[in-house]
């Protein structure tokens, strides 16, 4: 490879067979398939991508005792950070770069506790245990606005 001396290319299988601590699948979606399960040698996989995991490479990771940061849950800081922002325009206020970041770290601790416990409750991966105490956020909402009966 130009620019890097002792560089060379390696294959798609040699990349996610390197081992690892943390892997970050942070550009594309779907990029983690049956042998890239199969392949990965980490102890966390932590989603920066929207769904780079697939549905059938799931079952692989656990059984790997691969532990996975699902995207719902890695990602929750930008989409706090950006509702922050609208809620300081709609109301019209200004908060300093210390009220933000003190607001987020107490916001994200909370979400991973409440993931965190639900998941070992339950018996489930991290992504069942976001996307079920999402769904429930949500019926309680629409049942406290009289949505739904």
């Amino acid at each position: 490879m130009v620019g890097y001396p002792g560089a060379r290319a390696i294959t798609r299988e040699e990349f996610f067979g390197t081992p690892v601590d943390i892997f970050i699948p942070a550009a594309l979606e779907l990029e983690v398939g049956v042998a890239e399960a199969k392949a990965l040698a980490c102890k966390v996989i932590v989603e920066g991508a929207n769904g780079p995991t697939d549905s059938a490479a799931e079952p692989i990771l656990a059984e790997k005792g691969i532990v996975v940061i699902p995207d719902i849950l890695a990602n929750s800081g930008g989409v706090v950070v950006s509702y922050y922002e609208w809620l300081q325009n709609k109301r019209s206020e200004r908060w300093d770069l210390e009220e933000v970041e003190e607001r987020l770290a107490k916001r994200m601790k909370r979400t991973y506790l409440a993931v965190t416990e639900y998941a070992a409750m339950k018996k489930c991966d991290w992504r069942n245990a976001a996307l079920c105490i999402a769904l429930d956020r949500i019926g309680k909402a629409y049942s406290e606005r009289g949505i739904f009966p």
